[in-house]
Order: structure tokens, then sequence, then C-alpha cells
């Protein structure tokens, strides 16, 4: 799989780490550093991502170095890449890692909104959850989603994630406070759900 890269007409090959039907999973590239800092801080993106501050290209490039030696990563994450359009168009992966007790949080973004909409988190999320269960080996995989965010929160339940209580107001967005959605998935139940396939 061989990438153009727009800037200076080099090609780079993508290396697949998940493989799926329409996207597949890759470990961050330093050559995609500007595109990500644009979704990070484009106002129609980053209103469901929820980053309230401004991000730097040096700051996402921190997020693609590997731990120091010794140090064990708090979070795990992954570009979502279109397979027949050949780009990079959004990240998901696990942050908040617990390695002792093995829980993490999800979170996904689609970067380009023209994806929106095509379920292609639903198939990112599927590759992710199977690997932090299956090859981390994590107990439990949990989620947060604030209330105006009705596409993820369909997207919650239709994996098989269950709720496990709402924080009332608990994320000011827009101008007003938003209940967040506190969700839940255990290795035992992705399983159970997953056995027939």
């Amino acid at each position: 799989m061989i990438e153009k890269n727009k800037e200076n007409d080099n090609k780079f090959e993508v290396f697949p780490f998940i493989k799926g039907d329409t996207i597949d999973l890759v470990v961050n590239n330093s050559k995609w550093l500007d595109l990500r800092t644009k979704w990070e801080n484009d106002p129609e993106v980053r209103r469901y991502a929820r980053n309230t501050w401004p991000r730097t290209v040096e700051e996402l490039k921190k997020w693609t170095e590997p731990a120091p030696r010794g140090q064990i990563k708090e979070f795990i994450n992954l570009v979502i890449y279109h397979k027949q359009d050949k780009r990079p168009i959004g990240t998901i992966g696990f942050g908040h890692i617990d390695w002792v007790n093995r829980n993490a949080n999800i979170a996904a973004m689609i970067g380009e909104p023209e994806y929106w909409g095509k379920g292609i988190i639903g198939e990112a999320s599927k590759l992710v959850i199977d690997y932090g269960f299956n090859e981390l080996n994590f107990h439990k995989i949990y989620a947060g989603i604030y209330k105006p965010n009705e596409r993820s929160l369909r997207a919650a339940e239709k994996l098989g994630f269950q709720k496990e209580g709402v924080l009332k107001e608990e994320q000011y967005v827009d101008g007003q406070y938003h209940d967040m959605h506190k969700f839940a998935l255990f290795k035992r139940d992705w399983i159970k759900l997953n056995e027939n396939e």
C-alpha cells in the first residue's frame, strides 16, 4: 500500500497494523502531523472530540514518539486509513490505560467530515476493541459520550457497550451544559457477541 504525499510528491509505504475491510489501522506517521493538527483544531471536528485547547504540531509529534525506555505507555493511538481512497481520515485508540486492572478508555475521531455517517467508526472500533481484548488482554473498555453526539451514542450501543451511568451536566459545549453518558464493554461480553462470527 503506497500513498503519494501531496506536499513533496514523494511516495511512502503505509504499513497496516490491523487490517480491515474498508479501512486499515496504521501507526502514526510524522508525515501526517500537519493533517492531524488540522483535524484536532477544526471547529466542526473538535466539537464532538471535545478538544478544548488548541493543539500544536509539536504536541502531536510527542504522541508519535515511543515511550522512554522503562516507561509503560498510557495510550495507543492509531490512524484510520481509507484503503480505496488511499488516505488517512481519522484516529482511534486507547487512553488512560490501566495495565494493572486491565482497562482503558476508547476514543475515535473522523477528521474528514465527508466520511461521517458511513460506518467507518463502527468498523475501526470493532478492530481496535478486538485488539484490546485479544492481544492486550484488557478486561474492560469504557467510553464517555456527551448527549449531543447522537451518532456516537448509537454506535456504542450497536457495538455492545452497556450504559453504566449518566453524569449530569458534566460537559460544557456551545454555551450550555450536557450530560455525559458512561459506557463499558467487558471482554466476556465481547467474546459472547462475536462467538457466532
